[in-house]
């Protein structure tokens, strides 16, 4: 059958590239200008023999850099915090065998977070696959690390022909950044970046699903409840993004709705922040809001972009189930609906969806509310949010009491700065005290709560952030895990502070253990943290006094190098956990009664 063509029509831009005599490059090149073309202007990993040719072709292109990390699971946790904090696609990538499978716990904890990642892994040249290659890890002999990643990644592909590369690169870079974001990952074999390709146009936008949004009548329903209600509540989670909170913020302050965000939805960075903004839920809460709950029978609960997990609920306490109407609005239908029935379940984009509420919600009159509406209102608003108890002065030794370095961090840290929470107890202390401020983000490892996330994460984030104070609340256990990725920062100069919260135990399951005193397992040893700073040509310090914490975080954002501070706590506080141990009580009594 003959193709007919109508030679008058406009070509398009593939096709016009392909009908002439294009100039044709290796694989590797046309790969690195896709990222550049997405919006990628940094790579994280280690290089290896399988991934020799993209390494030459990133140190030729100027707009694009790589960064070398010490670990290939700290170049996936520095991905995911770039992606956080830029708000774009984060980029990690690895050898066969185990540079691969060193990437994996990284890849998990954007996949649980909803992180969009690119995972660009080597692969043995596909002539020699099933011999037994050095590292082989192919779908015909040792560990198949595609199958491997297909678990933790939204698509994991290895690309078997140049062919069709730049079509999986585009589908690739798509899918994780379209819908629910997440990683993905691709597998390139050795002899294909070396091979030879015309490349095509791409444009990024041209590729990316428009995402769903809400019907009109599902938005007027939703705005009749709200306004007729007596008691409403907004929550926003980890799916609520920036521009959708501040949407969300000025509807709850003009028509008197309480909002609060689960422990992941902290911290976005809204440029303003309401009286009707009253904290965080969950475990770790702010105390107002544990307060609100518990005294409150909402009849009218909207969520957005929550996933209403054990930690953001208590353990799945119904008390936020209200009488009259569930509401809930995910880009992941599989969210609607999974814990808590949703009388209305929308699939949408979180900010498509805030701004569409509040342009219809703006002809509304706010004096049309109950005066029993606005009252309860007003009595949370004047609630104190966060609030730090009287200066803890009682010491074990020279040890100071972990809401110190709180407070410290809260007053060094400027409103546009960045601050981070490693897994434990050091992120629960922050959660609960750590204010809210206009412009500051706060990020925590709340998803997989990865110990050692942020201590590396952070390079990332002031990566994405170069003009912003980066402050990173860790452990000693998760410091333990990624502390060498300090000497990354101090290879590219960057003045990150690491707050060191030491208590010389892996503190939430030593807290478990305490009651039968089996705790050999979950004890540290004592390690000098600022010496071994030094040895790696960071600022290294140790502080046993309180008045000094917040000066040493201040001097080292000031710095042009790295500071780690290490600070010895009192080991035998407990984090405040709230609702949560009564939530899991609960919890525990109900699958007991099925």
């Amino acid at each position: 059958m003959e193709l007919l063509i109508d030679s008058t029509a406009p070509a398009p831009d593939t096709i016009r590239l392909l009908s002439q005599t294009a100039r044709k490059r290796p694989v590797a090149d046309v790969v690195v200008e896709y990222l550049v073309a997405a919006g990628v202007r940094k790579v994280f990993g280690i290089p290896g023999g399988a991934t020799i040719p993209f390494h030459m072709s990133l140190e030729k292109h100027d707009e694009i850099d790589f960064v070398l990390t010490r670990h290939e699971g700290g170049a996936a946790f520095m991905a995911d915090c770039y992606a956080r904090v830029s708000d774009g696609l984060g980029v990690c990538c690895a050898t066969t065998g185990p540079g691969a499978t060193n990437l994996m716990t990284g890849v998990g904890a954007a996949y649980m977070d909803s992180v969009p990642v690119l995972v660009i892994t080597g692969m043995n040249p596909i002539d020699s696959w099933g011999r037994g290659d050095f590292q082989e890890c192919t779908p015909y002999a040792g560990v198949n690390t595609t199958d491997m990643f297909r678990s933790l990644c939204k698509s994991s592909e290895v690309v078997v022909s140049e062919k069709v590369i730049q079509y999986r690169l585009r589908s690739a870079i798509a899918t994780a950044l379209s819908g629910r974001p997440g990683p993905v990952h691709l597998a390139i074999p050795r002899d294909l970046w070396g091979r030879r390709i015309a490349a095509e146009p791409f444009a990024l936008e041209k590729h990316l699903a428009s995402p769903p949004a809400p019907a009109p009548n599902q938005l007027n329903a939703i705005a009749r409840l709200l306004l007729g209600a007596v008691h409403p509540l907004i929550i926003c989670g980890s799916g609520t993004s920036r521009r959708a909170m501040a949407h969300l913020f000025e509807i709850s302050d003009r028509f008197s709705i309480p909002i609060i965000t689960t422990p992941r939805g902290k911290g976005r960075g809204a440029p303003v922040l309401p009286k009707s903004y009253l904290g965080n839920t969950g475990i770790s809460a702010t105390p107002c809001v544990d307060e609100l709950i518990n005294s409150t029978t909402f009849d009218v609960v909207l969520t957005v972009g929550m996933g209403f997990g054990s930690y953001a609920t208590n353990s799945w306490d119904p008390r936020i189930v209200p009488t009259r109407a569930m509401i809930q609005v995910n880009i992941d239908p599989n969210a609607l609906g999974r814990v808590f029935p949703a009388d209305i379940a929308i699939v949408a984009d979180s900010t498509q969806f805030a701004q569409m509420l509040h342009e219809l919600m703006k002809s509304k009159a706010p004096d049309a509310l109950s005066r029993s509406r606005t009252g309860w209102m007003a009595h949370w608003t004047r609630r104190e949010k966060w609030t730090f108890p009287p200066r803890v002065h009682h010491r074990i030794g020279d040890s100071i009491h972990p809401v110190e370095i709180i407070r410290a961090v809260d007053h060094a840290v400027g409103e546009q700065g960045l601050i981070l929470a490693d897994s434990n107890s050091i992120l629960l202390w922050a959660t609960h005290y750590l204010p809210e401020r206009a412009g500051r983000r706060f990020i925590g490892a709340w998803g997989s709560a990865s110990m050692g996330h942020m201590t590396a994460g952070a390079v990332g984030a002031k990566l994405a952030a170069p003009s912003a104070d980066v402050v990173v609340l860790v452990g000693d256990g998760c410091f333990l895990m990624n502390g060498t990725e300090v000497a990354t920062a101090v290879d590219l100069g960057l003045p990150i502070v690491w707050v060191i919260n030491v208590n010389a135990q892996l503190g939430m399951i030593h807290y478990e253990l305490r009651a039968s005193g089996l705790v050999g397992s979950t004890t540290l040893g004592s390690y000098d943290f600022a010496g071994f700073a030094r040895s790696l040509g960071a600022n290294g310090v140790r502080c046993d006094n309180l008045d000094n914490l917040a000066v040493l975080i201040a001097a080292g954002l000031r710095d042009r190098q790295p500071t780690v501070i290490q600070v010895d706590v009192d080991p035998l506080v407990t984090p405040p956990m709230g609702m949560k141990k009564e939530g899991s009580a609960q919890w525990k009594a109900y699958v007991e009664r099925i």
